[in-house]
């Protein structure tokens, strides 16, 4: 079988049905997190939980954005961005960015300029990515963003914010038996 660098946009005979695949989706429980962007004078950003490491040699992630939004295009058109991980207590700001007719998405966060290229850093996130974006392919409605990773800020001590089911949850802690722990 041969696998082209494109997908196609029409619907497979055999895929299961809308309703099927988003439940599928919502128990799936992922972390958080905001992508941001500059360039020139503007600023964009929008909530996202399709994001995972590529590679470690080099280090690249993968984040995975509708094509639609401005956010994207400003992506695009700027060549980087902030892949900022959300911490337990920054569910206002996932809010805030996941709503489209928010005027000032970062009137919520305390935000400064990031070190790389100077696209928003949110203080006190769990972690943040800056990246150059290496490549976009084009996936029927949404890009995956394959970025080269710049630089890292992380937060030691934050817990991760999760989504799961259509609402926001934190870990909680729990006794493990390190006999039947799994190491990466």
């Amino acid at each position: 079988m041969s696998f082209s660098h494109g997908l196609a946009r029409g619907r497979p005979l055999d895929a299961i049905d809308l309703d099927g695949f988003r439940a599928g989706m919502r128990a799936w429980a992922s972390g958080v997190t905001v992508l941001t962007t500059s360039h020139e004078d503007q600023r964009a950003g929008l909530t996202a939980t399709a994001m995972c490491s590529l590679s470690a040699e080099p280090p690249r992630l993968i984040a995975c954005v509708n094509q639609r939004g401005p956010s994207f295009a400003l992506m695009r058109e700027s060549g980087h961005l902030v892949v900022n991980v959300l911490a337990e207590g920054q569910a206002d700001i996932a809010a805030s960015f996941a709503n489209s007719n928010n005027l000032d998405r970062f009137a919520v966060g305390a935000w400064r300029e990031g070190d790389y290229r100077g696209a928003p850093v949110l203080g006190a996130a769990l972690c943040s990515f800056e990246c150059a974006i290496a490549e976009i392919v084009h996936a029927v409605s949404h890009g995956l963003i394959i970025a080269d990773i710049k630089t890292v800020h992380v937060s030691d001590g934050a817990r991760p914010l999760l989504y799961a089911a259509g609402r926001f949850s934190k870990l909680e802690d729990e006794t493990i038996d390190p006999r039947h722990s799994f190491y990466f």
